[in-house]
């Protein structure tokens, strides 16, 4: 199945005709795990227009983008350096789409860090490697609540102004919710520049808001053409039959496989330097939008796995093969790479003579192959996506892609995809046992459960 961004979607796979081990999808059911996915596709919709989500808007508020990248412009005159602080999703999408368009030194713009990680081995040393005379840090949360955020931004605000006097605060940045919490409110007090991320959108679907948009644009990606390759998706996934659609054939496949055939682990294989990035991107997304409880309180999910290929095939892949036939796989890679170069002839042992004088690139694609060909003999379904250009167009298109699919999955099992309240349980607890104001009594009641469970500690010291 191809669209006009060159992106290959093969569901051939899941087809039962194509797996004989009784895990593939018979054309009755295919045809009603789609229909289904277009009943669930249009209550998203619904709830779209009704304003209750946002992501399908982001890709067209383009005058935005333009407002953005001539911001970004400026910053490049100025600044040689971008701290960006987030957590889950105020930084994944940054980092995936950096990483999937080449890294850093892939185009002329600022050196963005993305620091998502309160680990003091890891904060300390990436603070104290920027140059702060010539450093813009962007702290990004929606509410302006996040723990892991605000300490973050409390040691870059100290360093900023170690750095810089009193002109500290045109060297920073808010994104966060147009209207009301902490980052709002310290953005209007203390004359901080500010963007909006849209009330109606979550942190995992926000890629293509300000959140991502920023520092992309600063690090020199065309945000114009993300956001075309995304609303070119968007056009896509409403313009054709559930057939022909990929979104749609994608949620139908992939809800049966959560639902009516359960497989609790879905396992995302990559091939293709950066693809890691968007797979880690995914993960957030799938993982917490559709782990949940329904109204009856059964609960729903599958488990988010990552492999890279072909690292991963030496310590994943036997698992998968021989182990439990509990898993959905989706191959991703780039449809070609950019570098070239063959194996030497010389000095081969006599039984690895076929690679001798032959492209690197030709045993890569073999390998993606061989362990597609390995899991399908094993009778397991499998997905394989191709992206045909390793550009802001198609992975735009990609995100997008994604955004919508997990949407419409979610709507299929029964559950909000746009909810979070396990996470939210973990700050309020976190926020507890840092001795936040009016939580002493969550506070207690956490260490008195703590105390009352049953031990089962072993300690290993020096000495024995």
């Amino acid at each position: 199945m191809k669209d006009a961004l060159d992106i290959r979607f093969d569901f051939s796979l899941v087809l039962e005709k194509n797996l004989r081990s009784g895990e593939g999808l018979a054309a009755p059911r295919l045809r009603a795990a789609l229909r289904r996915a277009e009943k669930a596709a249009l209550a998203v919709a619904r709830r779209h227009a009704a304003g209750e989500i946002g992501f399908p808007d982001l890709p067209f508020r383009e005058t935005e983008a333009r407002r953005i990248s001539r911001d970004a412009a400026r910053m490049r005159k100025r600044f040689t350096h971008m701290l960006v602080l987030g957590i889950g999703g105020s930084a994944l999408g940054t980092k995936a789409v950096l990483e999937a368009l080449g890294g850093e030194g892939a185009r002329k713009g600022l050196a963005v860090t993305v620091a998502d990680n309160v680990d003091p081995d890891v904060f300390f040393p990436v603070l104290r490697s920027l140059p702060m005379k010539k450093t813009v840090v962007v702290a990004v949360s929606k509410s302006g609540g996040t723990a892991e955020t605000n300490s973050q931004l409390s040691m870059a605000i100290d360093a900023l102004k170690k750095a810089n006097g009193g002109a500290w605060k045109d060297r920073l940045i808010l994104v966060t919710d147009p209207e009301k919490g902490i980052f709002r409110r310290m953005a209007r007090e203390e004359g901080i520049a500010a963007y909006p991320v849209p009330a109606n959108v979550g942190g995992r679907f926000s890629v293509l808001s300000p959140v991502g948009l920023l520092p992309l644009a600063a690090a020199g990606v065309s945000v114009g053409r993300l956001l075309s390759g995304a609303r070119r998706m968007e056009a896509l996934f409403r313009g054709r039959k559930p057939e022909e659609n990929p979104v749609l054939f994608a949620a139908a496949v992939y809800a049966h496989y959560m639902m009516a055939d359960p497989k609790p682990v879905h396992v995302w294989m990559t091939y293709g330097e950066g693809l890691e990035r968007v797979a880690e991107w995914w993960q957030q997304l799938w993982g917490e939008s559709l782990g949940k409880k329904r109204k009856d309180g059964t609960s729903v999910g599958q488990a988010p796995a990552r492999a890279v290929g072909v690292t991963d095939q030496h310590s994943q892949v036997q698992l998968y093969q021989d182990g439990p036939a509990d898993k959905v796989y989706t191959f991703v890679k780039w449809k070609e790479g950019k570098e070239r170069g063959n194996v030497p002839r010389a000095a081969f042992a006599p039984d690895m003579s076929m690679l001798g004088g032959r492209p690197l690139r030709d045993l890569f694609e073999a390998e993606f192959e061989g362990t597609i060909g390995a899991l399908w003999s094993a009778g397991r379904p499998i997905v394989r996506v191709e992206i045909g250009a390793r550009d802001e167009e198609h992975i735009g298109a990609f995100l997008h892609f994604w955004e919508w699919v997990t949407a419409v999955v979610g709507e299929c099992a029964g559950i909000d995809p746009f909810d979070q309240p396990g996470v939210e349980e973990g700050k309020k607890i976190t926020r507890a046992l840092m001795g936040e104001k009016g939580s002493s009594s969550r506070r207690e009641e956490f260490l008195r459960k703590m105390r009352a469970r049953t031990p089962a500690v072993i300690r290993v010291r020096k000495g024995g």
